[in-house]
């Protein structure tokens, strides 16, 4: 099972959400959650940057993380619709910026493009606790394909 799952060691997965990214609009409206699409593409740059060890935020308490880091990259079921996040991309996605939405929308796909191709990943998730090279690069899909159905993309 585990070479079926999509991941952005994948050329045509990596593309195709890539595409999926930059077909989103402004004006999207959210089918679940209350974010805005302009702040859920500035919470994927976060979220990149945290998988790039380039922003730091603190662990999230719940489950053990050995358990989600199954569930959510493993287990092949569709993730929650209303997973909180850390508290620190709450306050970053809410933070006024002066990026145009097009902007917003290229630092997420060069944050993914960065995960997908890049050396270095952090160490743990907030969540999930220790990642590998590839834990990264099935979240850095699943993470993205979650909010991308969100907004209908």
């Amino acid at each position: 099972m585990e070479g079926t799952m999509k991941s952005l060691a994948s050329i045509e997965v990596l593309s195709d959400t890539r595409g999926r990214l930059l077909r989103l609009r402004a004006e999207d409206q959210a089918r679940w959650g209350t974010m805005t699409a302009v702040q859920m593409v500035r919470h994927l740059g976060c979220a990149y940057e945290v998988a790039l060890g380039e922003r730091t935020v603190g662990p999230m308490k719940g489950l053990p993380p050995a358990l989600m880091k199954w569930a959510a990259l493993r287990s092949g079921l569709r993730w929650a619709k209303n997973i909180s996040t850390t508290p620190e991309l709450k306050r970053a996605m809410m933070e006024p910026s002066d990026d145009e939405f097009d902007g917003l929308v290229a630092r997420a796909v060069a944050g993914m493009e960065a995960v997908a191709n890049g050396p270095r990943c952090a160490p743990s998730h907030p969540m999930f606790g220790p990642m590998t090279k590839a834990d990264w690069m099935r979240w850095g899909y699943l993470h993205a394909d979650h909010h991308l159905r969100q907004f209908g993309r």
